[in-house]
């Protein structure tokens, strides 16, 4: 899952010419592929590493049923 958070991406010269064409074709198939492909996965690996799991908790939970439970 992605951080939601402002982004800023910078394309490619050939990654702008693309989109045009797919704006300019209304190419629903070749938008959601270049959606999935460059915007998708660039914003995924900006983010490789600082992502977190809403489960991963600070301290070990077994532990604190553990140390509750004595």
């Amino acid at each position: 899952m992605l951080e939601i958070k402002r982004q800023a991406i910078a394309f490619e010269p050939e990654e702008v010419l693309e989109l045009e064409r797919i704006i300019t074709d209304q190419d629903r198939e070749g938008a959601y592929n270049f959606l999935r492909k460059v915007i998708y996965n660039r914003l995924s690996a900006s983010q490789q590493g600082r992502l977190k799991c809403h489960l991963d908790g600070e301290a070990d939970p077994a532990q604190g049923f553990k140390d509750r439970n004595k």
